[in-house]
């Protein structure tokens, strides 16, 4: 979800259908980084006290221990800021570990960190690493939470953010048994790859709560322009595609565990005929000149050579509503009966 306005309806009246938390938490804008001249990543730190290894309600006093922030893969956040009157809607791009605080054995001395630390990087805190989310926001002047967000850093860093979790688009799919899936798709359109990248660095992590119970296809299909300017070195260009270098990273990842079976595509609908990224492409992607196709759809939820069944497969539709409608009309074809296998949102 991007929160962009196109039609000028708030993003807290829009989903104004879909399941929120109750709470709200209280964060600190601590580290900004720019992926691209219209994308910002954002990490909003969550107190440690309310993420605490320690917080437990052994003393009886359950009705005041903090209840930490959780959500679900594919969730989005309220985005509440000071002297802004409506909430901004911006879909989460870390994992649910990323919000529990992570111990450090033993603290190395000040002159470790000073030595170690890569530039860029937020500083560790004393405890380990700190709990937090991680938002991309796209520029858009128009948006008043977006155009918040993008004001000079100096300006806002430290700021203290309201959010609350909310949204049905998530992992695990509801009502769906993990035991017949053997097949994911992941399609994104633009922007819409912020829900899936949640989705994703999820299922790569290596934890009890995240492995499938079977050895599982993922194919993702993502759709989006070339940055604008566009850098000179091929590499530098795909490394400015939003999370593509995310992405790249998992499917190596998985290459060499072969828990997951990732297949990249990557369709570029403004790729000029003179671009190396024709001519020379990268191993690890299936880079594609135009649009998806319905064929392309077919592929990713019934294999190339149609032998997955549908019930063995869900779907991650998110983009623009145009093409988010038009997806969602064929993969019910693709998928039959299996409606409630196909989850998708619209950003805006």
């Amino acid at each position: 979800m991007s929160s962009k306005p196109k039609t000028g309806v708030p993003h807290q009246v829009r989903t104004a259908a879909e399941p929120r938390q109750n709470r709200l938490y209280t964060v600190r804008l601590t580290h900004i980084d720019e992926l691209n001249p219209t994308v910002r990543l954002l990490q909003l730190t969550i107190p440690p006290n309310v993420q605490s290894l320690e917080n437990d309600t052994q003393n009886g006093d359950e009705d005041k221990t903090p209840q930490p922030l959780t959500f679900l893969p594919g969730q989005w956040l309220d985005v509440h800021i000071p002297t802004i009157p409506n909430a901004g809607g911006f879909s989460i791009t870390s994992t649910p570990a990323d919000a529990n605080v992570l111990p450090i054995p033993e603290q190395p001395p000040k002159e470790h960190f000073d030595s170690v630390a890569e530039p860029g990087l937020p500083p560790v805190h004393s405890a380990g690493r700190p709990p937090y989310v991680e938002l991309a926001v796209q520029k858009a002047l128009s948006n008043p939470a977006s155009a918040w967000l993008w004001k000079p850093k100096d300006e806002i860093l430290g700021t203290e953010l309201g959010i609350r979790v909310g949204g049905s688009f998530v992992w695990p799919p509801p009502g769906i048994d993990l035991n017949d899936v053997r097949n994911v798709g992941l399609i994104a359109g633009g922007v819409g790859i912020n829900p899936l990248i949640s989705i994703l660095s999820h299922l790569n992590n290596n934890e009890s709560n995240t492995v499938l119970p079977n050895p599982t296809n993922i194919q993702i299909l993502y759709s989006t322009r070339l940055p604008k300017p566009t850098p000179s070195s091929t590499e530098a260009t795909l490394d400015q595609i939003l999370f593509l270098t995310r992405l790249r990273q998992i499917t190596q990842s998985q290459c060499q565990s072969h828990r997951l079976r990732i297949g990249l595509d990557l369709f570029i609908t403004d790729l000029p005929k003179d671009s190396p990224l024709r001519t020379a492409p990268p191993v690890d992607i299936s880079i594609h000149p135009r649009r998806i196709s319905r064929e392309d759809l077919g592929v990713a939820v019934r294999g190339a050579d149609a032998s997955v069944k549908p019930e063995e497969t869900v779907c991650y539709l998110c983009g623009p509503p145009e093409m988010t409608d038009e997806f969602v009309g064929v993969l019910r074809g693709l998928l039959g009966d299996g409606q409630e296998r196909i989850l998708f949102e619209k950003w805006w």
